[in-house]
């Protein structure tokens, strides 16, 4: 009779933990689905960052990504490339023309082409230079991301 009691106790014990436990699971689950937090004031104009495709500026065919990387004020891409200074150069001057980017700034200095491109307060910078070791040219495109 004792051993039924002491089961009959641990049954009653069980159920009322599983009941208490099962009410609990319930109001945190109602008090969760029908919470609405207090407006304080609506935020009619919201704005994000401008995104940007990764690969925006292409890349000549054949050629190889070294290093990309996000920078405080926009991407920075260099790569390696099996033709010359002179082709590079016409290709990103094609390039930047077709979707009506403006040079600003072109200058060559010791075989290195800097030119800096600008539209809509954004500017690159593609910087081409052939390397005197190897029989590739290095690119770096640096973007800079305007408002």
């Amino acid at each position: 009779m004792q051993i039924f009691k002491q089961t009959h106790n641990n049954n009653a014990l069980f159920i009322a933990a599983s009941a208490v436990v099962l009410a609990l699971f319930i109001v945190s689950f109602l008090t969760f689905t029908l919470y609405k937090p207090k407006t304080i004031m609506k935020i009619s104009n919201i704005q994000g960052y401008k995104s940007e495709v990764t690969n925006s500026i292409p890349y000549p065919s054949g050629s190889k990504e070294i290093s990309v990387g996000n920078t405080s004020y926009g991407r920075k891409v260099t790569l390696e490339a099996s033709k010359t200074v002179s082709e590079l150069n016409n290709y990103y001057n094609n390039i930047f023309d077709a979707k009506g980017w403006e040079v600003e700034y072109n200058e060559t200095v010791s075989g290195t082409v800097i030119t800096k491109y600008k539209n809509e307060g954004s500017f690159i910078t593609v910087t081409i230079s052939k390397q005197p070791d190897l029989n590739n040219t290095i690119v770096v495109l640096d973007e800079v991301i305007g408002d």
